[in-house]
């Protein structure tokens, strides 16, 4: 091998050798490292407010929400005035009656009507209905509240998503390139019989590999355009704005317990299941009082017609009903329901706090991981370009092999694939923590957006 590469260097393409390495590093600059300068058509915020519009989760829940609000105020109408009218129009006969020693005969006519203004005076389960009805609309409340956070969290997941896979698309095709070059010079020394057989065997089994990653980026990249396609429901057609660089960053405050603390009071979804367990108690406490007396005032106007007589009865009145239950044996089995009902959701409450520290713990501990992958991957990625450079050196002077070039490159894609994806998943991470811990607002898009190029 020594013997090969002193033989090159007596050769007169010394110089061209030297410029195709020249070629090949300002190639290799160029597509890794140069800043774009075309200003981005679409950045997070534009994107948020498109999947904002729409929406099909977030719409359902805030329709849910009208609906619950509609129902507290079918819960207060229960216990206002109620009118109704009631008529009747018949024949029959009368038995039993002499008036003036006239006997009415078969045959007889009647009209009828009753006019009903009722106001409850107390109900206690209309009472514990308007309670449920209100603690409903507000689970509901809370719903939309969780879904607008989710929402937020999609967006930003999908759109940091897409150029993730697009720095990754950007990686494959750089490396592609550079093999094809090798490939390309390997076997043109070959044919000179200046090559090495072993050398165009390795920088093919390179190119053949880096195609088919290139084939899986590209992939993966319209994976996640689909994705974010599906969250904003319009085609991504433009460019989307790319992170500049940042310094990662711990959590803050960098301290677990405060940020559980955080969610078990600002979880939407421990607020809704508080919520739901004050709606299922409401209803116990309707069932139980389906023994409750229920007190009332009526006014009543009533007319009486008989066209055998002139008889044209007139009657108004008011008066207080009482109503007592004596025996009902559907309550006693609403109650049992009710109960079994209340500690069910009871449970569901216990296994949604659970969950939630379980989640804020594990976005914790991401974030700080986040930070620690992103600071090596950067250190990993100047230690393979250094690498790369002296490898690269050692190629024009003889003292490293095509191989030992094939594999810093190799080297340096990885290096710069695992950058890219620990700088993104540094970014997502820092949204997850907060939608765990329920404080994830719209404000954090432009918190977000900060960190795009302009």
């Amino acid at each position: 091998m020594d013997y090969f590469w002193k033989k090159l260097r007596t050769l007169n393409d010394s110089m061209i050798l030297e410029k195709f390495f020249l070629w090949l590093w300002g190639l290799f600059c160029f597509i890794f490292f140069a800043v774009p300068t075309a200003k981005a058509v679409e950045d997070l915020v534009q994107v948020f407010q498109q999947a904002l519009e729409s929406d099909p989760i977030l719409s359902r829940e805030s329709y849910l929400f009208t609906s619950t609000q509609a129902g507290v105020s079918v819960a207060k109408a229960a216990l206002g005035p109620t009118l109704s009218v009631n008529a009747a129009a018949g024949g029959g006969s009368l038995i039993d009656v002499n008036i003036n020693s006239f006997s009415l005969a078969t045959g007889t006519s009647f009209e009828f009507y009753t006019v009903l203004l009722t106001q409850p005076l107390f109900d206690g389960q209309k009472l514990s209905a308007l309670k449920a009805a209100k603690y409903q609309s507000q689970a509901q409340r809370s719903g939309v509240q969780y879904q607008r956070q989710q929402l937020i969290l999609r967006v930003i997941q999908g759109y940091f998503g897409v150029l993730q896979a697009k720095a990754n698309v950007r990686v494959s095709e750089t490396e592609l390139a550079l093999y094809e070059e090798i490939l390309k010079q390997t076997e043109a020394f070959l044919k000179t019989g200046k090559g090495d057989i072993v050398a165009v065997k390795e920088a093919k089994a390179k190119y053949d590999l880096s195609q088919s990653n290139l084939i899986t980026a590209k992939n993966a990249l319209n994976i996640s355009k689909a994705i974010l396609e599906r969250i904003t429901h319009k085609p991504l057609e433009a460019e989307l704005a790319d992170v500049k660089e940042i310094s990662p960053m711990n959590p803050t405050p960098n301290k677990l317990d405060l940020w559980v603390q955080t969610a078990m009071a600002n979880q939407p979804l421990i607020k809704q299941a508080k919520s739901l367990l004050d709606v299922s108690y409401a209803q116990l406490e309707q069932n139980k009082r389906g023994h409750w007396p229920v007190l009332s005032v009526v006014g009543s106007s009533s007319q009486l017609a008989v066209n055998a007589i002139p008889l044209n009865l007139q009657v108004a009145a008011g008066f207080l009903t009482l109503s007592v239950p004596l025996y009902d044996g559907q309550i006693d089995q609403k109650i049992k329901q009710s109960q079994a009902q209340a500690r069910a959701t009871s449970e569901a409450l216990r296994n949604t706090s659970d969950q939630t520290k379980l989640e804020t713990e594990e976005a914790f501990l991401n974030l700080q991981s986040s930070v620690l992958q992103l600071k090596s991957a950067k250190t990993a990625l100047d230690s393979a370009k250094t690498s790369y450079e002296a490898t690269k050196k050692g190629y024009e002077l003889g003292t490293r092999s095509v191989i030992d070039l094939l594999t810093v490159i190799s080297d340096l894609s990885s290096a710069t694939r695992n950058y890219y994806n620990a700088l993104y998943n540094h970014i997502v991470s820092r949204a997850q923590l907060k939608a765990a811990a329920g404080v994830l607002e719209q404000e954090d898009i432009l918190a977000f957006n900060s960190m795009l190029r302009r």
